[in-house]
């Protein structure tokens, strides 16, 4: 269905550097954003994970150029209906710091935050020590999601908590924890960038990944307007446009749902 192809070096020497169990935290924050980074850093802090802040990429920086040279553009209309908006991209490309900034460290894990996000530090860090005790079921497990998803119980956690996975979208990036090996395989297909970067996580079947969740979701988005939508959309409404959104939503819920079947029989099957 999609066509990422491999746009990042031999990442190899790194693997062979991280120490088993190890977890950072890293916060992606533009750098005028002061008052976000006030708002979320004593909780962050409280966690007790080594903490990195990401200087975040402003898209409304980026030139014309810069973007034409990293967006595959027509795709990305093709698939959203609309123009990438520069913010999105800027978000995307703060991701991809961070995966970065976690290769080239030693740990084995990185819980990645968005500024705006809101959460119980004790609840979230008794989370994470669960969940990497069942390491082998994910490769990035989302604390911050939308929709409803139709999640499947993997496994049961503490406090009437699961962790699942979903069978159909879910988007959101605002919290999640993120192995080695799907950092690596993420910065292997980022460029040209087709989508928003919550929906790169949710295509786990182009990255051979294992994408879940944990129910009932314990972080959320509360700071203030978004800082990524700073405009009013303009969607594309021709026919074509329109008939291969239609097409493309269709094959991706088709291949979302089959995809994350399988994972999950497979998963209990070697149980």
């Amino acid at each position: 269905m999609f066509f990422f192809r491999n746009s990042y070096g031999d990442w190899q020497e790194e693997f062979d550097k991280f120490k088993l169990g190890k977890v950072c935290a890293y916060l992606i924050n533009l750098d005028k954003a002061t008052e976000r980074l006030n708002f979320v850093r004593k909780s962050i802090e409280e966690l007790g994970f080594l903490f990195t802040r990401i200087s975040a990429v402003d898209g409304n920086n980026l030139s014309r150029e810069k973007m034409e040279s990293i967006i595959d553009l027509e795709t990305y209309k093709k698939c959203f209906k609309m123009l990438p908006e520069p913010g999105t991209i800027g978000c995307a490309l703060s991701h991809k710091k961070s995966w970065e900034s976690f290769l080239k460290s030693d740990n084995e894990f990185a819980i990645i935050f968005e500024d705006d996000v809101s959460f119980d530090p004790k609840e979230l860090r008794k989370t994470v020590q669960e969940v990497l005790k069942k390491k082998k079921l994910w490769d990035i497990v989302s604390f911050e999601v939308k929709h409803y998803g139709l999640p499947v119980k993997l496994t049961s956690l503490s406090f009437y908590k699961k962790l699942v996975f979903y069978l159909t979208n879910v988007t959101h990036a605002g919290c999640y924890l993120i192995n080695r090996y799907a950092a690596y395989q993420l910065l292997q297909k980022f460029y040209p960038i087709k989508m928003p970067v919550d929906h790169y996580f949710t295509s786990s079947w182009a990255f051979n990944l294992k994408f879940a969740g944990v129910e009932p979701r314990i972080v959320h988005q509360k700071f203030g307007d978004s800082q990524i939508k700073t405009c009013v959309s303009s969607k594309i409404r021709t026919p074509k446009i329109l008939i291969s959104n239609l097409l493309y939503n269709i094959q991706r819920a088709i291949i979302h749902f089959l995809y994350n079947i399988k994972r999950f029989c497979q998963l209990c099957y070697n149980r």
